[in-house]
C-alpha cells in the first residue's frame, strides 16, 4: 500500500489542527508525519482527538514500520518561541525545514505521496524562501527537471493552467503554443491516473467573447486555435477556445473533465465560488503526487477549534488515489 509523506503546513496556522483531524478518521493509510512533536500534541487537544502515532528515527525506519501513523521529528529551532496566529520567521523556518524533510523521503522512495498542509508565503520568507512558490521549490528540492503545472481537481473536473503565479500584464506574451501542450497532457496525466480514461477537454480563451474574431484580441487566432488543433492531430478529445465566462457553466454539468485555463484566477474563481471547502491542488508532473488542500492558514481562528478539515480530507483521499497508482501517475499513456 501507498505510504502518505505528511506535513502540518505553517505551524502558527490551522493547518496542525486540520491534519490532527483528518488522522484521526485514517483507518489503513500508512502515513509518515513530519512534525514538531509538541506542535502536533497541541493541535490534537484542541482538535479534541488522540491519535496513536510511533516515533521513529527518520523516514527510512517509517518505511520498515508497521504502524498507521509515523512520526519523524522536525523540530522548532531551539529556544525558539512560535507566536500563533501570525507569520513569524520561526514558523517560515519550521515549514521550509518540514518541506525539506517530506522531499528527501519521496527522493529516496520511502513514501509515494506528499500531502501538505496550508502554507503561508509571508511567513516562508520572512525565513528566507527564495522560490517563487511551493512548486517551485519542490522541484528544486527533489531535483525534478521535467515542466510542471498546478492543477485544480474538484470531484470530477480538473483544471489546468497555463499560467500561474506572474503578473496580469505578462499574462499575454506568455501563452504560446507548446505552453498550452504542456499544461494539458499535465492535466491529462493526472485525470487518468485519477481513472478518467479519455478525459474531455475543453479550452478556455483568453480574451473576452474569445476575442470575437480578433476585435478583441489575436491570442485565440494566433495562439489557442493552432493548439487545438495540435492536440486534436495527437488525438484528444479537444474543443476551443471558449469563452472564459460561460465554459465552467457547461463543464459543472458534466460536459467536460479538463478545463485548459489561460491564468491564475480564470479557474479558480469559478471552482472555489461554486466549491470552496471541495477544491484540491495538486502540483502535476512532479515525479510523485505532491497534494495540498484550497483553504490558507486562516490565522484569525487558530486555536479556537473552527478549522473544517473537509478540504484536506478531499486532498488526503485525492493523494492515496494517485499514489496508489503510480505508472499512470509518471505518465506512460500520455497522449492518446
Amino acid at each position: 500500500m501507498a505510504r502518505i509523506g505528511m506535513m502540518l503546513g505553517d505551524p502558527a496556522g490551522v493547518g496542525p489542527e486540520v491534519v490532527a483531524k483528518v488522522l484521526s478518521a485514517n483507518r489503513h493509510v500508512p502515513v509518515a508525519l513530519f512534525a514538531d512533536p509538541g506542535v502536533f500534541a497541541r493541535a490534537q487537544a484542541i482538535a479534541g482527538v488522540s491519535i496513536d502515532v510511533e516515533p521513529v528515527a527518520d523516514s527510512a525506519a517509517s518505511a520498515a514500520s508497521d504502524a498507521l501513523v509515523t512520526l519523524i521529528e522536525v523540530p522548532l529551532a531551539e529556544g525558539e518561541s512560535l507566536p500563533p496566529g501570525i507569520a513569524s520567521a520561526q514558523a517560515g523556518r519550521h515549514t521550509l525545514a518540514s518541506l525539506q524533510a517530506v522531499a528527501a523521503a519521496a527522493v529516496a522512495g520511502h513514501v509515494n505521496g506528499i500531502l501538505y498542509g496550508p502554507l503561508n508565503k509571508q511567513a516562508m520568507k520572512l525565513a528566507g524562501h527564495h522560490a517563487l512558490d511551493e512548486m517551485h521549490y519542490f522541484q528544486e528540492l527533489l531535483n525534478w527537471r521535467e515542466t510542471c503545472f498546478e492543477l485544480i481537481n474538484r470531484g470530477p473536473l480538473w483544471t489546468t493552467r497555463v499560467t500561474s503565479h506572474i503578473p496580469m500584464k505578462e499574462v499575454a506574451g506568455a501563452i504560446t503554443v507548446e505552453r498550452i501542450l504542456e499544461a494539458t497532457q499535465i492535466g491529462v496525466r493526472a485525470a487518468r491516473a485519477a481513472g478518467i480514461a479519455a478525459p474531455r477537454i475543453r479550452v478556455a480563451a483568453l480574451n473576452p467573447h474569445a476575442g470575437e474574431g480578433g476585435a478583441m484580441g489575436l491570442e485565440e487566432i494566433e495562439v489557442l486555435t493552432p493548439a487545438v488543433a495540435r492536440m486534436k492531430a495527437d488525438g484528444f478529445d479537444v474543443e476551443g477556445p471558449f469563452p472564459a465566462d460561460t465554459i465552467f457553466r457547461s463543464a459543472l454539468r458534466g460536459d467536460a473533465d479538463l478545463i485548459v485555463t489561460m491564468y491564475h484566477d480564470q479557474g479558480q474563481i469559478a471552482l472555489k465560488t461554486v466549491a470552496f471547502g471541495e477544491n484540491v491542488t495538486v502540483l502535476g508532473g512532479m515525479p510523485v503526487p505532491i497534494v495540498t488542500s484550497s483553504q490558507g492558514t486562516a490565522f484569525d481562528i487558530v486555536g479556537q477549534n473552527k478549522a473544517d478539515p473537509s478540504a484536506l480530507q478531499h486532498a488526503f483521499d485525492l493523494v492515496v488515489r494517485l499514489a496508489g497508482v503510480g505508472a499512470a501517475w509518471r505518465g506512460e499513456q500520455v497522449p492518446a
